[in-house]
């Protein structure tokens, strides 16, 4: 017989059931990565969708910026039982971002770099659908914030208003540190592309953790990898700059569940991170 638990969550930190066989870490609500771990679950899925999970239990799922609605999340076990989580987003606001005085080339490409932005936009997304291919969680290994020291520039989702015209949110966090502070890898991944002096990320390094969790560097004055590199956590893969569009030299460190937008930020605060 089937055993089938039903939770109802809307916001919670940890979730603990039956002696520590389902842990969710991560908030439920927009614009957050979820990382499970179900000691002896086989099947995972949110709503239809299937869920890798390795042979440790780990699995992951994420929310987008803007994302509402309900999810159901199912983890079966190899002793048939299953837990069925009904998840609610919250609505979750965003800061207003108003920075003035800024150079025209900076609020709107000019039509010259038209032919070349759309060039690089087919190179990003050639890149973006290896992700998934990694079928291993390699992000067991822990989260750390890929810059020791700086300032934090710019948070995750602010609706940045750019000469008094709004612009798309910020899907990411800025760094600000001098050039050439060591770059390095929020855990292990493989690079799926390595790319120079695109015109609005610059110099930048997309890396694949695993189950469709990513990780993307931008505005790198150098870079120490390139596509097909296996890296480890904590790995040196680039140095700060201010390449591309930057007004100057800062770390714009932005991360995904496949496309959905995710807060870095709360990577950094899962108990499941190991220590250094």
């Amino acid at each position: 017989m089937i055993r089938v638990f039903i939770v109802f969550c809307f916001l919670f930190i940890i979730v603990n059931s039956n002696a520590q066989e389902l842990e969710l870490n991560g908030e439920l609500k927009p614009g957050n990565v979820i990382i499970g771990k179900a000691v002896g679950g086989e099947r995972v899925l949110l709503n239809e969708k299937n869920l890798p999970i390795s042979e440790e239990g780990l699995f992951v799922f994420g929310f987008d910026r803007d994302e509402t609605g309900e999810f159901l999340l199912q983890v079966k076990f190899k002793n048939d039982k299953v837990i069925l989580k009904k998840i609610v987003l919250p609505e979750r606001k965003y800061k207003v971002q108003k920075i003035n005085r800024m150079k025209k080339e900076l609020v709107t490409a000019p039509k010259s770099q038209n032919e070349r932005i759309v060039k690089e936009r087919k190179i990003v997304r050639a890149a973006r659908k290896k992700v998934g291919d990694v079928q291993e969680a390699l992000f067991a290994e822990g989260i750390i914030r890929p810059v020791k020291g700086g300032r934090l520039s710019s948070v995750f989702g602010s609706q940045r208003v750019l000469n008094g015209t709004p612009k798309s949110p910020h899907n990411g966090l800025d760094i600000a540190a001098p050039r050439g502070t060591p770059v390095y890898a929020m855990t292990d991944g493989v690079v799926h592309l390595a790319a120079d002096n695109f015109y609005y990320a610059g110099n930048f390094i997309l890396l694949d953790h695993g189950h469709g969790l990513n990780s993307s560097y931008l505005h790198l004055s150098k870079k120490f990898v390139a596509e097909g590199d296996t890296v480890k956590k904590g790995e040196k893969i680039g140095e700060i700059g201010t390449t591309g569009r930057s007004t100057g030299p800062h770390l714009h460190w932005s991360v995904q569940w496949y496309g959905k937008r995710v807060d870095p930020a709360g990577l950094l605060k899962y108990p499941f991170n190991k220590s250094e």
